[in-house]
């Protein structure tokens, strides 16, 4: 069926080709008080022009960059004509900033939230999570990634120069009707199989090009796709170095060809331009046809080259004998009804309560049903868990680092744990493909 939508969408889609365009790189953001402007604007694309919203511009938003330790102060305008919210993807922050359902910005107000950062280096990101509408709104063009470094991070040989040979990738497939446009009018089947796209774009430009010179280059990946499960791989099959999941470096550097990533989803990776010539990263949707995301051209000058480090520090989230264990049922019971559980989400349900400063062992199930097979991702608030089995087996290698999303296909269980710690209050938990969220595949807990 989704092999089918893309085929159809691939038919109806743009048949304007683009001029090359350079790669844009979102400027950094930092500081210990910091200005976000929600804002409405454009999307220029070789198509046509779409209506937009970004942060501090016309779509996507700045990288916000902070260190460990450092306290940081936000003043968010809400300059658009309807409420929404500002979620921090993968932080670890009080509850009354996590920028969930509960924490709206109504419509031309400010809201003020301030929190210290206290975890390690990772590359985490910030988007809405209005409750039934943060697909919408995140597909219009609000998010961008927010980077924490620490001691140890700015110690290690790896590139670190941003924009330069540190390069953060936001991709989004879009879809594009025939006048060129993008516009976000979900049907049946684009809420059970997501809102998929026959266009690819990085860091909101299609099919952008990098020159680059010779060297090694790190670049932080965000799948910023609405539901669209992406496999990437160099046009070359140029291997490449995974050196860090959502939330840290991994205790071990994995080596590829090919990388999968769910909506919401980050990777960092270390790849080597170490001759002249072309290449292109090219995605492959779940389900249906390849998309080139972007292209590369190394040019003969010499650049900055590093070795691939084999490991990193990571110190993992073990269970207790005390440990408490809980069951999550993903399931998909008809056209668009999505539960956890048995349950749709309801903001004035707390559906179970966690102790402070425990220490828990939670297992999902992605639980499929004949048509109903369809893949979903899991999502936690506020912490960063460690994976400890998927399927009965150990985690595959690039799952043995700090994690906050994880992809269930059907019939998929994993096994993780997690650790509450320092704050209370109501936290989500979700499937990350947003057209399921937004249906009801959420629910809370309360840290007390």
């Amino acid at each position: 069926m989704a092999l089918g939508l893309l085929v159809r969408l691939a038919a109806e889609g743009p048949s304007q080709a683009s001029p090359v365009n350079s790669l844009p790189i979102p400027p950094l953001l930092e500081g210990e008080e910091l200005d976000l402007r929600i804002q409405k604007g454009e999307l220029e694309l070789p198509f046509g022009t779409s209506d937009s919203l970004g942060y501090n511009g016309e779509y996507l938003g700045p990288t916000i960059r902070a260190e460990k330790g450092d306290l940081v102060s936000f003043r968010i305008a809400n300059e658009i004509d309807e409420p929404t919210t500002v979620h921090w993807h993968g932080m670890h922050l009080p509850a009354e900033y996590d920028g969930g359902p509960h924490q709206v910005i109504p419509a031309g107000e400010t809201w003020r939230p301030g929190f210290r950062i206290r975890q390690n280096a990772a590359t985490l990101w910030y988007h809405p999570h209005l409750m039934g509408k943060t697909a919408e709104h995140v597909y219009r063009g609000l998010a961008g990634l927010f980077i924490i470094e620490d001691d140890y991070s700015r110690s290690l040989p790896i590139p670190r120069e941003y924009g330069v040979n540190d390069i953060p990738l936001i991709l989004q497939d879009r879809r594009v009707d025939r006048d060129g446009r993008i516009r976000y009018a979900p049907r049946g089947r684009d809420v059970m199989h997501g809102y998929l796209g026959n266009i690819m774009l990085v860091n909101g430009a299609y099919e952008p090009s990098l020159e680059l010179p010779q060297g090694t280059y790190r670049f932080r990946i965000l799948n910023g796709s609405n539901s669209t499960i992406m496999r990437l791989a160099f046009e070359s099959g140029r291997p490449f170095t995974v050196i860090a999941s959502d939330g840290g470096f991994l205790p071990e550097s994995v080596r590829v060809e090919r990388l999968v990533l769910s909506p919401g989803e980050r990777y960092e990776i270390l790849v080597d331009f170490d001759r002249r010539g072309e290449d292109a990263l090219l995605s492959e949707i779940y389900g249906g046809s390849t998309m080139q995301a972007m292209s590369f051209s190394v040019t003969s000058e010499e650049g900055k080259s590093y070795a691939h480090p084999e490991g990193f520090r990571y110190d993992p989230v073990e269970p207790e004998p005390s440990s408490r264990t809980r069951n999550f049922r993903m399931e998909t019971r008809g056209m668009g009804f999505f539960s956890i559980n048995g349950s749709r989400m309801d903001l004035n349900r707390i559906d179970f309560e966690i102790p402070k400063n425990s220490t828990e062992v939670w297992t999902v199930d992605n639980i499929g049903m004949g048509m109903m097979n369809i893949p979903h991702s899991f999502h936690v608030h506020d912490v960063q868990f460690t994976v400890l089995s998927l399927n009965g087996s150990p985690p595959p290698p690039l799952y043995a680092g700090p994690k906050d999303t994880v992809l269930l296909y059907p019939g998929d269980r994993i096994e993780f744990a997690l650790r509450f710690e320092e704050y209370t209050g109501i936290y989500m938990y979700h499937c990350h493909l947003l057209e399921h969220e937004d249906a009801g595949m959420m629910g809370q807990f309360m840290v007390k």
